[in-house]
């Protein structure tokens, strides 16, 4: 039986959680709920919220979903999937860095110095695309995921379509070390190896 967002404790309800506690303390899924605003048939707020996500593979696979995709599949509205829409570009937006358009990125260097504004957690590791178009110069910073004080997990798929998305010709991928020692992991250096062939496969080049 689906319980009201009323019949939830209200210091357990995102609104309330969200002043009491800000939203970084907030899940994927309360965010979502609070701005889908009010659940569907069946499903108050947070129940649609995770149900989207659990569709989804997580906030960065939903927030590439299209409007009618969002709005027909899982039949929240037209109004509702808007909503949606507008908050991941307004992320998006707010997580871009605005740079001098004549910059041109040319080394590990050069990549850091434009992400380190973007990094919100500096206790947790985080990765980040740097979009590039054919002369190295940056379209947007995109954050990819948030991990724990030692591992993030990527996607090679995910970065490359979102390097796609965003009209790129070459990217660089950044994420931090929260421990301070900046030396690559095993799996840091596989991941990177298969990025970079995946990459090239797909007309792309991965910058550093």
């Amino acid at each position: 039986m689906t319980v009201s967002m009323a019949q939830i404790a209200e210091r357990d309800r995102p609104r309330e959680r969200l002043d009491r506690l800000g939203p970084v303390a907030l899940t994927d899924a309360e965010l979502v709920a609070l701005v889908l605003r009010s659940g569907a048939p069946g499903r108050n707020a947070l129940e649609l919220a995770h149900e989207l996500l659990a569709d989804h593979g997580g906030l960065g696979s939903l927030a590439g979903r299209g409007l009618p995709h969002l709005a027909e599949t899982h039949a929240i509205g037209p109004a509702k999937a808007s909503s949606l829409m507008a908050a991941f570009e307004l992320g998006r937006r707010a997580a871009a860095v605005e740079i001098p358009s004549a910059a041109r990125l040319r080394d590990a260097g050069d990549i850091a110095a434009v992400v380190r504004r973007s990094i919100t957690d500096p206790g947790r590791e985080e990765s980040f695309v740097v979009v590039l178009n054919a002369s190295h110069r940056v379209l947007r910073i995109e954050p990819i995921s948030k991990g724990t004080e030692s591992r993030c997990l990527l996607d090679a798929k995910e970065v490359l379509t979102m390097v796609l998305r965003c009209g790129g010709s070459a990217f660089a991928l950044v994420h931090t070390h929260p421990s301070g020692d900046p030396s690559p992991s095993p799996e840091d250096l596989a991941f990177t190896r298969a990025l970079a062939g995946a990459a090239d496969a797909v007309g792309l080049v991965m910058l550093d």
